[in-house]
Formats: C-alpha cells, structure tokens, sequence
C-alpha cells in the first residue's frame, strides 16, 4: 500500500514538473512585440541593425533610414532573455 502511494505521488509530481517545463518554454517562445526609439547602426541588404536603449544590436529587417538616425523599432524583446540563458557568463 505504501509503495503503491509512493509510485502515485511520483507519478503526480513528475507530471507537474513535466508540464511547467513545456509550459514555461512555450511563454518565452512566443514573441513579445515592443517598440521603442532605437539608434540605426548598420545597414545592409537583410535590413537595418539597431541598438536599443539598453545596448542590444537587434536586426528589424528593411528600413528607409541611414546609420545615426534615430528611428521608431519595432522587435521580438524576447531576445535579450534568450541571449542572457545562452551567455550566462556574460560573454
């Protein structure tokens, strides 16, 4: 009887943990839209490279301005999260 409990219990938890995990990485693969005044800093045929306010390079593909104007971006801000879990020293 205890055993059997036991084996339930187990059971119930890994199923818990199971689906916060596909839970958890399905949130941070959905984008999340942000626009923001972000500084033009390369352009090239696959578009404009940005830097945001907080210092991320970020293309947003085809854009009509040149490198120095400061323009209306439009991006996933989910990058900089996935950056930050792939580069966990910083580097």
């Amino acid at each position: 009887m205890r055993h059997q409990r036991f084996i339930i219990t187990a059971g119930i938890v890994s199923l818990c943990v199971g689906i916060s995990v596909v839970v958890i990485m399905g949130v941070n693969l959905i984008p999340k839209e942000t626009t923001e005044i972000a500084k033009i800093v390369f352009v090239d045929q696959s578009g404009c490279t940005v830097e945001t306010s907080d210092g991320f390079d970020i293309n947003i593909g085809q854009c009509t301005g040149k490198v120095g104007d400061m323009i209306n971006a439009t991006f996933d801000s989910n990058i900089r999260e996935r950056y930050a879990a792939t580069h966990l020293n910083g580097g």
